[in-house]
């Protein structure tokens, strides 16, 4: 068997067990929305809080997730520059089933960073694409609502130092708990 075919064989079976163990419990194709606020860490800056505004489709424990993200000014170790990013992400995310009300979350995405350098004359962007690494925990908090808290690594050869994500977000719609009731 050639490496591409070990490889198809390999990721199909892992796909397949994860879909067995998935948190939606076959709830079919289902949308949700919400918003996310996070502390970014970026090389030489300041923790910067951001928003985010999240939409996603789900279907079985896999969510197809968009997100659009924004930072305020922070000081880094130059007085006279401040930095800022915003972007934006798209990425393939996996819920494992719900026990006692929580689920885990991995995700891995393709994300869009603008970092804006600002000192007193200009501001220089910088634009970059990669990819992110999110582990996260999630957390029931009524039938059709969720609070998740995540961790997210974004990673590329563009950039230094990876910019690194603490995020707390809270989400609606989605597939609904059929546990305990609430």
């Amino acid at each position: 068997m050639k490496l591409k075919h070990s490889l198809l064989l390999t990721a199909s079976t892992l796909f397949i067990f994860l879909s067995a163990n998935s948190h939606a419990g076959r709830e079919g194709v289902n949308a949700y929305y919400g918003l996310g606020i996070a502390a970014v860490s970026m090389s030489d800056a300041d923790l910067a809080p951001t928003g985010e505004l999240v939409l996603g489709i789900e279907e079985d424990g896999w969510a197809l997730e968009g997100i659009a993200f924004g930072s305020t000014e922070v000081a880094t170790d130059d007085p006279a520059t401040d930095r800022s990013i915003s972007g934006n992400e798209i990425g393939l995310a996996f819920r494992s089933i719900e026990k006692n009300e929580h689920y885990y979350k991995f995700k891995f995405s393709k994300t869009d960073l603008d970092i804006d350098n600002k000192d007193a004359v200009s501001t220089i962007t910088t634009k970059t694409q990669g990819n992110s690494y999110t582990v996260g925990m999630g957390f029931r908090m009524d039938r059709e609502s969720r609070l998740e808290v995540e961790y997210t690594l974004h990673n590329n050869d563009d950039i230094s130092d990876p910019v690194h994500f603490l995020t707390l977000k809270y989400l609606w719609g989605g597939a609904p708990y059929h546990g305990t009731a609430f």
